[in-house]
């Protein structure tokens, strides 16, 4: 069984319902995040789920911060598989995750981009932290965390879990000019980070979360 399978989502809850469909294999607790700002969408429990939390929000906490809180409200878990909400799981592949998990170690699925679906060991959360929210609401976060587990030693494994995804069908989803924004800033904060070495994650500011609005 898969303790932890979490998503964020934002506008396309029809995408959201495809990735529910894909799930073929046990999975303990499921975790939706929903970005929307609207409760016009309940998920309904796929059967091999045994728990399912979704947990809405007035005004979107971004990918970062979803993901962020899937692992903080789950925290006795070995490993989370983290996925994008217009992704997949091909049939017959999720078995394949605690088959191949290293629960030290970033790991990631057999989908493009590769961050689009990982699995956070436990011992990696543990040496690294989670993402720096500061990055709001994505792009570039990836970029730090990656650093970050680089310059702590931590293993990056592949799990060969085969994922279809419809890449960036949230920008397309009417966010492309909100995104040149953030994506600058976090671009250069990135920059800033990699320039300083560092090792931590930063706590979430107000600062950073209304310069970057997409509500």
């Amino acid at each position: 069984m898969i303790p932890v399978l979490g998503f964020a989502t934002l506008k396309r809850f029809d995408l959201a319902e495809r990735l529910l469909a894909s799930i073929d294999y046990p999975v303990e607790h499921l975790v939706i995040v929903n970005n929307s700002g609207n409760r016009t969408w309940q998920p309904k429990k796929p059967d091999l789920v045994q728990n399912l939390w979704h947990i809405e929000v007035p005004f979107g906490l971004g990918l970062v911060g979803a993901w962020n809180l899937i692992v903080k409200a789950t925290p006795y878990a070995p490993y989370w598989v983290l996925v994008n909400d217009d992704a997949w799981f091909e049939p017959g592949q999720m078995q394949l995750i605690p088959e191949q998990v290293d629960t030290q170690a970033l790991n990631f699925l057999d989908i493009v981009p590769r961050w689009s679906g990982v699995v956070f060991g436990e011992g990696m959360v543990a040496k690294v932290g989670l993402y720096d929210e500061n990055f709001y609401p994505l792009y570039f976060d990836d970029d730090d965390l990656e650093r970050r587990v680089d310059l702590a030693g931590i293993d990056k494994k592949s799990i060969h879990c085969k994922m279809g995804h419809d890449n960036s069908s949230t920008l397309n989803s009417g966010f492309q000019s909100v995104n040149s924004v953030s994506y600058a800033n976090n671009s250069k904060l990135n920059a800033q980070r990699a320039a300083q070495g560092c090792l931590e994650a930063f706590a979430w500011t107000l600062e950073t979360r209304r310069a970057n609005r997409w509500d």
